[in-house]
C-alpha cells in the first residue's frame, strides 16, 4: 500500500524537524514494506513573504487530495493557516496526548493523559469586531460541536481507564455551562465511564499538585489550548510534545511546540515532530485498515523511548548537546534493531 501525505515544513525550526521525521517515517516504511508519497504544500509566514498570502490555493488543493497532513510549526500567521484549516476540513477534534518518558527529568512521574480539545468553535471561531475603543469576541457553542467532540472523548475514555473530566466554567458563562451539560448528556450512552466536570481554574491547580487524578480531559477550544501547554510542562519539555487535528474526514498532525525562531534548527529536537509522525502512522492505520502503519507507529514510539532511556543523544533542551541530525539517526538505529529482532 502507498498513502499520499501533503506535508507543510513551516517556519523556523519547521523545515528541519519536520524533514528528518519525513526521513524517519519513509526509513520504518521501507522496512515495513509501505511506501508514502511526500506532496509539499507550502504554508506560513516565509510564504505568505514569497507569494502574499500564507496558505496558497495550490497548497489547499494538494492538502485537500491527501490522505493524511503532516505540518510543521509555522510563526505569525498560524491564523490564517492552521486555524483556517481546522475550519476549512472540520477537524473538530484536538487529541493532546501527555506522558512521561524514561530518562527525562521532571517533578513528575507517571503522567499519562489525554486532553481531548473541542477545535472549531468558542472564542476561536474568530467572530469579532474591534473598532479604536471597544473589542468583541463572540463565543461560540453548538449542540452539534459539543456533541461530537463530548462522543469523542468518551469513546477513547473507553479504551484507557474509563474515566473523563469535562472541563468548563459554567459557574460564570452559560455558554460553558451549556456546553458542560451537552456533554453530561452524551456521557449517558457510556454508563461504563466514570465521568466527573470540573472548573476549569481548578483543573489548571490539580494539573500541577495532582495530575495523576486525569485521564481524558475535555475541553472547550480555547481552555485545551491553555491547559495542553501546562500539561506539557509536566513531561519535561514541549519538544517531546504532539498533537493530532482530525475530524471525520481529514486529518492533520503536528507537535504542540511553535517555530522556535530563537533556537539554531540544527539544535532543535525533533522528537515531538517524530513523535507526531507516528500519532499520524497511527490515525492511518485505523483509516486504512493496515496493521503494517500501526507497526510503524508503535516502533517510532519504542524507539524514542529507547533514545530517552539511553540519555546519550539529546538536543540541548533535553540537557544534551546533541545535534537534531544526530537524534534522527540514533533513532533509526532504534527502529532497525527493533524490527529486525
Amino acid at each position: 500500500m502507498r498513502i499520499r501525505v501533503a506535508f507543510i515544513p513551516g517556519d523556523g525550526i519547521g523545515p528541519k524537524v519536520v524533514g528528518l521525521a519525513r526521513e524517519v517515517v519513509d526509513y520504518v516504511a521501507e522496512l515495513l514494506g509501505f511506501g508514502v508519497e511526500w506532496v509539499e504544500a507550502p504554508a506560513g509566514d516565509r510564504v505568505k513573504e514569497e507569494v502574499g498570502e500564507p496558505l496558497p490555493r495550490e497548497s489547499l488543493g494538494k492538502i485537500l487530495g491527501a490522505d493524511a497532513v503532516f505540518k510543521g510549526p509555522v510563526g505569525e500567521t498560524a491564523k490564517d493557516v492552521i486555524v483556517y484549516l481546522r475550519m476549512r476540513l472540520d477537524l473538530y477534534a484536538n487529541l493532546r496526548p501527555f506522558r512521561s518518558f524514561p530518562g527525562i527529568r521532571s517533578r513528575w512521574e507517571g503522567i499519562d493523559l489525554l486532553i481531548v480539545r473541542e477545535n472549531t468553535e468558542d472564542l476561536y471561531k474568530g467572530v469579532e469586531d474591534v473598532g479604536p475603543e471597544h473589542a468583541v469576541s463572540l463565543l461560540i457553542i453548538t449542540r452539534k460541536g459539543a456533541e461530537r467532540i463530548a462522543r469523542m472523548a468518551l469513546r477513547l475514555a473507553s479504551r484507557r481507564k474509563r474515566k473523563l473530566t469535562v472541563v468548563h466554567k459554567g459557574n460564570v458563562l452559560r455558554s460553558y455551562r451549556f456546553f458542560r451539560d451537552v456533554a453530561l448528556e452524551v456521557a449517558k450512552e457510556f454508563p461504563e465511564i466514570n465521568v466527573e466536570d470540573m472548573y476549569v481554574d481548578n483543573a489548571a491547580y490539580q494539573l500541577v499538585t495532582n495530575p495523576w487524578r486525569f485521564d481524558v480531559m475535555l475541553t472547550p477550544n480555547m481552555f485545551g489550548d491553555i491547559l495542553s501547554d501546562e500539561a506539557a510542562a509536566l513531561v519535561g519539555s514541549l519538544g517531546l510534545t504532539c498533537s493530532a487535528n482530525i475530524g471525520d474526514r481529514y486529518g492533520l498532525f503536528e507537535p504542540v511546540h511553535g517555530s522556535a525562531p530563537d533556537i539554531d534548527p540544527e539544535y532543535a529536537n525533533p522528537l515531538g515532530q517524530i513523535l507526531t509522525s507516528a500519532m499520524m502512522l497511527e490515525w492511518i492505520a485505523e483509516k486504512k485498515g493496515d496493521e503494517r502503519f500501526r507497526q510503524a507507529s508503535k516502533t517510532i514510539n519504542k524507539a524514542v523511548d529507547a533514545l530517552l532511556n539511553e540519555g546519550k543523544t539529546l538536543t540541548p533542551d533535553l540537557g544534551g548537546v546533541s545535534r537534531a541530525d544526530e537524534v534522527k539517526g540514533r533513532v533509526m538505529e532504534f527502529i532497525r534493531s527493533f524490527v529486525g529482532s
